[in-house]
């Protein structure tokens, strides 16, 4: 989740080099809330007709590959183009995942499991922000975004490797 507070850490850098406006700049974060809430039922449809794990891994690589591709942006249509990009990557894990952690963990272990994933969005936040902060200060924030998206990328395919769970 690191990788969606990013672009709030960095706006500032993002508004002076890519010459764009407040409101325009407002609208990254918004673009990728829209596409978001827009791709969670389609996510959620695939969900239950194909392998789960799959579904996530692919999300994973999306999401990923969207972020690193927001430092790859040199104009702001790419630019809110990747935060869209974002935003189905990130329905596409977090529709599915809910219910593999339920099916991969024994009723008297998923509430911590399910904890241990949600409590993943506060601190992910706030990595976001420290590590977009921090990363843009220094070495910029197109540099920021590689650091942000490249682990991702790696991950999805370790999931890969995983088995789907039986429903």
């Amino acid at each position: 989740y690191l990788d969606r507070y990013v672009a709030a850490a960095t706006l500032t850098l993002i508004l002076a080099d890519l010459r764009i406006s407040d409101s325009r700049g407002g609208l990254l974060q918004s673009m990728f809330l829209v596409t978001y809430a827009l791709a969670c039922p389609v996510a959620g449809a695939l969900g239950d007709r194909m392998n789960r794990m799959w579904l996530a891994a692919a999300g994973i690589f999306v999401w990923s590959l969207a972020t690193v591709g927001s430092g790859l942006a040199t104009t702001y249509a790419f630019l809110i183009l990747a935060r869209a990009l974002t935003g189905v990557g990130e329905a596409g894990y977090g529709v599915v995942t809910p219910p593999l952690l339920s099916d991969c963990y024994p009723p008297e272990r998923r509430a911590r499991a399910m904890a241990i994933f949600y409590a993943a969005i506060p601190v992910g936040s706030s990595l976001g922000y420290i590590v977009g902060g921090v990363i843009g200060e220094h070495y910029g924030w197109r540099n920021a975004f590689f650091v942000a998206g490249a682990p991702g990328v790696i991950l999805a395919f370790f999931l890969l490797l995983l088995a789907e769970p039986r429903r």
